[in-house]
């Protein structure tokens, strides 16, 4: 049987550690095959049940559907017919019409058709509006002529007298409407073709003394209604409206529509085709009716009937007979709909079963895979975790050692076995673990810890390490254990120790080349009480040689005094900036530090004419540093401004300037020179950059690196008059 390593797609790092694992593929591939078949079996028990149920939903959800278009056609017919009954009451009563009544001659009869006109225009639902006399003779007419309405000529209008609707208007008083029967519009006796369905709504109306004088005829394009219920049913099922007695307005077919004016399809009415639903229909006002695989729901629509008024409200027309107008509206829902919807329902069950046993057999394959790679990654993992230079352990909640790698051994002297079960105070000793507890105590609680200290080493000396706890804890939120991490850092701590020795030299040998600079200064300083001295002492030798006076004598004496004490702290003040030494820690005055080198820079000052100022805070407070290393940074920037005003032909000003906050206290060197060249910028800070001719561009970079290492910035501004101001800032000696 071959052992192979798996290629597998996400191995594709020359470094990553699965590449070193074995695996079995014909084990994998045998338990692959097993799984993925007895997950194939439990997935198809759900999905029989599941599309079983899903077509049941879906037979109730197309059931629903028939219901809500049903509702939907049931609205619009009322809102279509509520808007011609809307438009009839409108025609019954404006002023062109009552000025015809009043007047009828040939100038009213034009306004009364022109308004007529201008109806049919705006609505565009009139096939015709009329006005018809007493004696059936159409008075005035508007055709709408395919949505270009036209008033029909005197020498075309018609005789209606005959006509059904005219009839039953006769019977009507002022105040009531009659609406005809959805059928098929006649001219001239004969029915029009192409078909053209029509209701026509007449009122009769009364002039001023209340005489019927006539009535006003809408016929109302009834296709515009069916098209709406046509639109209604896509998608969904065909959705019918018949008549009273049965007939199709808008049946299964065109074929079957109309049966009730059309002699040639008399027979087509629902009676004859499906006498079960009909008589259902006839029994009850709604319902649905199931005949083999097909459903028909079905609503009586009662079209006259104003839904939105309660019941007993009067209006000024009302139709006649509203009661017993009604139409049925049917949505068939057949079997071929149903059939479709559950091949969509199969064809998406077949891809969502297709793909999860794809899937399963995926997952069989991952979980072969895994069970038999975790074996031999755990194997791998804990080589690799033995190879570690850092200690890497772990501690239950009893502070009991649960888990350690190979560099205990390498550290302690003693092996994984042996450190097992031993809790940390017998592996660390009384005095260590008193040390470390609070530490335990905060992983314990469920905080990380981190923190550095010395450990005894099974060698010779201690080494400094850093040692963190991460707490293990469970979803519950409980502490069950924390991880330990300790490394050595023994060597980084001594490069530091050396790094930091080498940038005390370099600042060390940067104030002897600055003390070399003014050599000459130093020595003029020096020369000036040593000469009075002199002085002094070759005045009293000779006194001495004859007689003399006693008081004059101690004032030379007394001046011999303040000289050589002038001249010690002259060289006291060279000697202990230029002297090398351990770092001493410690609070440090700033004004102190400013006035010194202030005053080791007086006299090279006054001999070039440059005025130093000291504007010092009162209470400034003490900051935590070496004192040595900070009075060269002020120093540094103030020597720089020295150099950098002499180049100035005006003002010469060097300001040493300390202020405090809250927070911190700062150092200003301000001076009146050329400023910084904006070409270097923030470079001034970098090695080895300059703007000073022979200057060794090491300066500023030094001060900087000794302002960070107390935790201070070092910036500089320009001045608005010219010049510029390095600041720095540090923290105060009580917040540390």
């Amino acid at each position: 049987m071959p052992i192979v390593k798996w290629p597998g797609p996400w191995l594709t790092q020359a470094h990553t550690i699965h590449r070193v694992v074995q695996i079995n593929m014909r084990r994998i591939a045998l338990h692959t095959l097993l799984l993925g078949l007895a997950f194939s079996v439990l997935l198809a028990i759900p999905f029989v049940v599941y599309h079983q149920a899903e077509s049941d939903n879906n037979l109730s959800l197309l059931q629903a559907e028939q219901v809500r278009v049903i509702n939907l056609a049931a609205g619009t017919i009322h809102q279509e017919m509520g808007a011609v009954l809307s438009d009839l009451r409108y025609l019954s009563q404006h002023n062109e019409l009552r000025n015809y009544l009043a007047h009828a001659n040939r100038n009213t009869r034009l306004e009364l058709a022109s308004e007529y006109q201008i109806l049919s225009r705006q609505k565009r639902i009139y096939d015709q509006v009329r006005f018809i006399g007493l004696d059936g003779r159409e008075e005035v007419r508007v055709n709408f002529n395919d949505d270009n309405p036209e008033i029909v000529a005197d020498a075309d209008l018609q005789d209606k007298r005959d006509r059904y609707y005219f009839e039953e208007t006769l019977w009507l008083s002022p105040g009531q409407i009659y609406v005809s029967p959805l059928d098929l519009n006649v001219d001239q006796g004969a029915v029009d073709r192409p078909l053209k369905p029509v209701i026509r709504f007449t009122i009769p109306v009364a002039d001023e003394q209340g005489q019927i004088r006539g009535m006003v005829v809408l016929n109302y394009q009834g296709q515009h209604l069916l098209d709406k219920l046509r639109a209604l049913g896509n998608g969904t099922g065909k959705v019918w409206l018949l008549n009273a007695e049965g007939y199709w307005l808008m049946g299964p077919t065109p074929e079957d529509e109309w049966g009730a004016v059309l002699k040639d399809r008399s027979q087509q009415n629902l009676a004859r085709v499906s006498p079960g639903l009909w008589q259902q229909m006839q029994a009850e006002e709604s319902g649905a009716y199931q005949a083999g695989s097909s459903w028909t729901h079905f609503e009586r629509i009662y079209p006259l009937l104003d839904a939105s008024l309660p019941e007993g409200t009067a209006t000024f027309s009302s139709p006649v007979d509203a009661d017993r107008y009604y139409w049925t509206v049917a949505v068939e829902l057949s079997q071929s709909a149903m059939q479709a919807a559950n091949i969509v329902l199969l064809k998406k069950q077949w891809v969502v079963y297709g793909a999860l046993v794809l899937f399963a057999f995926l997952v069989a394959g991952a979980l072969a895979f895994a069970i038999n790679r975790n074996k031999a990654l755990s194997q791998v993992m804990e080589k690799v975790v033995d190879s570690l230079p850092q200690l890497v352990a772990y501690v239950d909640a009893g502070q009991r050692y649960r888990f350690n790698n190979m560099a205990y051994e390498h550290f302690f002297g003693m092996s994984p076995k042996d450190i097992y079960g031993k809790t940390m105070l017998e592996l660390l000793g009384d005095d260590a673990y008193q040390e470390v507890r609070s530490h335990i105590e905060q992983a314990l609680a469920g905080h990380p810890v981190s923190f550095e200290r010395e450990l005894t080493h099974k060698g010779p000396g201690m080494h400094d390490v850093v040692v963190n706890y991460l707490p293990d804890i469970s979803p519950w939120g409980d502490v069950r254990g924390f991880y330990v991490m300790v490394n050595d850092v023994s060597q980084l701590k001594e490069s530091e120790r050396r790094d930091r020795q080498r940038r005390l030299e370099l600042a060390h040998v940067t104030r002897l080349a600055s003390m070399g600079e003014m050599a000459t200064e130093i020595a003029h300083e020096v020369n000036q009480p040593l000469a009075a001295i002199s002085m002094y002492s070759a005045a009293g030798l000779r006194t001495l040689q004859g007689e003399y006076d006693r008081s004059k004598l101690e004032d030379w004496f007394e001046a011999i005094n303040t000289q050589a004490k002038r001249a010690s702290e002259i060289v006291r003040r060279v000697r202990r900036f230029v002297q090398k030494g351990e770092p001493q820690l410690g609070p440090v005055d700033m004004n102190l530090i400013a006035r010194e080198v202030a005053a080791l820079l007086s006299h090279e000052a006054r001999s070039q004419e440059v005025e130093i100022v000291l504007e010092l805070a009162d209470g400034l407070p003490p900051v935590h540093g070496e004192r040595v290393l900070l009075e060269q940074v002020v120093f540094n920037l103030a020597r720089n401004a020295l150099d950098a005003v002499l180049a100035q032909s005006g003002v010469r000003r060097i300001t040493l300037r300390s202020s405090f906050d809250a927070q911190l206290v700062y150092v200003e060197v301000s001076d009146t020179g050329p400023g910084v060249d904006a070409a270097l910028g923030e470079r001034i800070f970098d090695s080895f950059v300059t703007s000073k001719q022979g200057g060794l561009g090491m300066g500023l970079t030094i001060s900087r690196s000794i302002i960070e290492a107390h935790a201070g910035t070092l910036r500089y501004t320009v001045n608005e008059g010219g010049g510029c101001t390095f600041i720095f800032s540090l923290a105060y000696e009580a917040r540390r």
